[in-house]
């Protein structure tokens, strides 16, 4: 996906070039930022608006309503060990992509949801790669995912951030495992 960059982002702080105000190829415009806690009732707007798939594909379980607690731990990270960018269209998210790292360890885990009217349009790939850049500059060399085995979208994701990336196929599921490197995140430049 090209995107257009139109971010107030600038120097070596990788949070501040991940986050702005950006224009996707298809001419629509999204605020990227880190998540606060106070979008815990966002989030449950965006649920509201997922597909049944699409809740299946990100929480594994056909989720009919998600509990406040859910909500509020999602929306409060320490932004360094667990990181969440929103992308975010008059006040409302459309997208999230996290990493959630352990204690210890070189390797995060990754989850993305995009909203289905914003599907297809490469916003999961792009948050995926702003995230990579702040995963890496804290000591993350890798993601992890599991993705289930009828997720193609996940899957074309994976293969855009890095074609090496390591997926293999066991129990319905795939485990995936993305190196990252500085090519990473530069494929959202402009082409």
């Amino acid at each position: 996906m090209t995107v257009v960059a139109r971010s107030g982002g600038t120097g070596r702080d990788p949070a501040r070039r991940a986050t702005g105000p950006f224009t996707l190829r298809d001419g629509s415009r999204v605020d990227v930022r880190p998540i606060e806690p106070a979008d815990a009732c966002r989030l449950r707007r965006m649920f509201e608006r997922l597909s049944p798939a699409s809740v299946y594909f990100r929480f594994f379980a056909p989720i009919q309503r998600p509990r406040p607690g859910l909500l509020e731990h999602l929306a409060s990270v320490d932004h360094d060990r667990r990181e969440a960018l929103v992308a975010v269209v008059d006040d409302e998210i459309v997208a999230v992509a996290r990493y959630e790292g352990g204690s210890t360890g070189e390797a995060a885990e990754l989850a993305v949801t995009v909203e289905d009217a914003w599907q297809r349009r490469g916003l999961g790939a792009f948050l995926s790669r702003r995230l990579a850049g702040l995963a890496r500059s804290r000591g993350f060399t890798a993601f992890r995912a599991s993705v289930l085995g009828e997720n193609r979208a996940a899957l074309a994701l994976v293969q855009s951030l890095a074609p090496d990336a390591d997926v293999r196929f066991g129990s319905g599921q795939y485990g995936v495992y993305v190196p990252l490197r500085a090519a990473t995140d530069e494929r959202s430049r402009v082409r």
